[in-house]
């Protein structure tokens, strides 16, 4: 901008220099002209060579005056004794200037009546007029200098003012490089990094999402697999300790545990990534409860547990994948199992067009705020926690809620689904 602003000083200020001093220059040949014709008046009307005294106006400050004869002699006045160029141009009949080093003179014609008798000249010292000229020259100057430091200064302050920002970008950008996405950028009043800002910072909650998912479904993942691998492991090693028994059905319960952890990655991987099962997908809620309670009662039972189910009659069918609500209720009878006593409860029942699972325990209750149940912690934490963050996030995702409706004594945990929508129970 500096450059741009003396570049502009230059290709202006010296044309405009140049036509300051040729304003200059004419502006006092006008007015030593002016000064000439008042002396060529004081000419006495013998003329010049007619003997008679002759008196020159009062000239003004620092102007000389002099009155020349046809024949180029001075008659009267200051100035040469010989005639000058201007002079000269005076007597063939027309009025002339000239700079002659240290003087600007003019001189116009004397006439008696068509006859040019004579010339008047006018003239003044030339540094009287390079002092004004280098007068408007130093004002010029002053003038672009001050635009160049304007210049500089508002460079100064844009260059300021965008620098911080683009600084701000940079390290994000550098944050985000490093796994760190819990970082923002603030609005700085430039539009364009403004809008850069905004879709950094997009990117940014987005990335930290995907990571933040991915985390989750690698601590639900292992969650969530820990109860089955451990029976997977259980059910091999009894029928390699007892190798007399059938190894047929130990090995068919071994696939349908896998089939099951197969099914619980799938369904945890598509929450992870934002995806929705089949969210309104019909389910048969009662097959589910029976097929969770079986899964868990032979656990329950060796700690001698019962685990009982009262499942109304007739339940219509909930819009909730029947993968995800059997994942949800494992979460909750695993919760059972582990942190309550006495017998486990799976109820289901009508609730309008819906259906309310109830998971139920008959421990003395669940301590502290409801509410931080559901918080997810870290993976090293006793308690609850993930598998119950797990399975609230699993429900709403698929538009079901997780409550716990009671808790203490005997707390109860219920799922809400919402019943088939007309045309999905149509199809």
């Amino acid at each position: 901008m500096v450059l741009v602003t003396l570049l502009a000083v230059v290709l202006f200020g010296v044309p405009l220099g140049l036509a300051a001093a040729r304003l200059f220059r004419g502006r006092e040949v006008s007015r030593l002209e002016r000064e000439a014709t008042r002396a060529a008046g004081a000419v006495p009307e013998s003329g010049l060579g007619g003997g008679d005294p002759i008196a020159l106006p009062t000239p003004a400050r620092r102007v000389q005056l002099a009155l020349y004869d046809a024949g180029g002699r001075r008659v009267a006045g200051v100035g040469p004794q010989a005639a000058g160029t201007e002079v000269q141009g005076a007597l063939a009949g027309r009025a002339s200037d000239d700079h002659d080093g240290g003087w600007l003179a003019v001189a116009v014609p004397v006439n008696d009546e068509t006859e040019i008798v004579g010339a008047a000249r006018a003239a003044i010292p030339w540094d009287a007029v390079a002092e004004d000229t280098h007068t408007s020259w130093l004002v010029m100057a002053g003038f672009g200098a001050a635009a160049a430091a304007l210049a500089a200064a508002v460079g100064w302050s844009q260059a300021s003012r965008l620098v911080a920002p683009v600084e701000a970008v940079a390290e994000l950008a550098v944050r985000l490089g490093d796994g760190d996405f819990a970082g923002r950028l603030a609005p700085s009043g430039v539009p364009e990094l403004d809008r850069a800002s905004v879709a950094l910072n997009r990117t940014a909650g987005r990335l930290g999402d995907l990571v933040d998912r991915e985390r989750a479904f690698t601590t639900d993942v292992s969650h969530q697999l820990n109860t089955p691998l451990t029976s997977l492991r259980l059910g091999l090693e009894s029928a390699l300790l007892t190798p007399d028994d059938d190894h047929e059905a130990a090995l068919a319960q071994a696939i349908v545990e896998v089939e099951r952890l197969e099914t619980t990655v799938a369904t945890l991987l598509a929450v992870a990534r934002d995806g929705q099962v089949m969210r309104d997908a019909p389910c048969a809620v009662e097959p589910v409860c029976v097929e969770v309670a079986d899964r868990f009662r032979a656990a329950l039972a060796g700690a001698g547990r019962p685990l009982r189910t009262d499942l109304e009659a007739a339940l219509p069918p909930a819009r909730c994948p029947p993968d995800v609500l059997r994942e949800i209720l494992a979460v909750l009878v695993d919760n059972a199992r582990q942190h309550g006593t006495g017998a486990v409860t799976v109820a289901a029942r009508r609730a309008g067009a819906g259906v309310v699972v109830d998971v139920a325990d008959e421990g003395p209750g669940i301590p502290g705020e409801a509410g931080a149940l559901f918080r997810r912690r870290s993976p090293d934490a006793a308690g609850h926690g993930i598998g119950l963050a797990l399975a609230r996030s699993l429900a709403e995702a698929h538009g079901a809620r997780l409550e716990l409706t009671r808790a203490a004594p005997h707390p109860v945990f219920s799922v809400a689904l919402a019943g088939v929508r007309r045309s999905t129970a149509q199809i």
